[in-house]
């Protein structure tokens, strides 16, 4: 499906891509200014901040390869906003908490996110917004089937 737009032909995955890539931009400018990366402050979001979150369980919460992760957890320990624990039950297992640095940043990276979200909402019509989230899990469920078609 496509849409015709001022002339030219826009494709949905293009628009896609489009929203996702000025979203993106948006996060790492943010981040940057806090001296830090947007995948930086989204693995910190991604951790419990109370309990900690197991390393295994980071990966798919962030859609990442595991040797990006590996580095990304690296980089946070360097620089002390995380720190790792070993499991009881499993020596081998081991939990990714946040350092009080580490919790600071979070709850900052946590302030762009529900600051943009309320934007969002501020400024699209709830009756769009509900079309917008429904026509959004369309495309993921059409992507989700041609994927399983492989």
């Amino acid at each position: 499906m496509e849409t015709k737009s001022k002339g030219k032909v826009e494709s949905v995955d293009l628009l896609l891509k489009s929203v996702w890539l000025a979203v993106s931009k948006m996060y790492t400018e943010q981040a940057s200014l806090h001296n830090s990366t947007a995948v930086q402050a989204l693995t910190l979001l991604k951790i419990d901040p109370k309990e900690g979150t197991r390393s295994t369980n980071l990966g798919p919460k962030m859609a990442i390869e595991p040797t990006s992760l590996t580095r990304i957890i690296k980089l946070l320990e360097d620089n002390g906003y995380i720190y790792k624990e070993k499991t009881t039950t499993d020596k081998r297992e081991v939990i990714i908490k946040l350092t009080d640095k580490g919790l600071k940043s979070r709850n900052l990276s946590k302030e762009v996110v529900v600051n943009f979200n309320q934007k969002v909402v501020e400024r699209i019509a709830p009756e769009k917004f509900v079309v917008f989230k429904e026509v959004m899990s369309d495309i993921l469920k059409i992507a989700n089937e041609m994927n399983l078609k492989r």
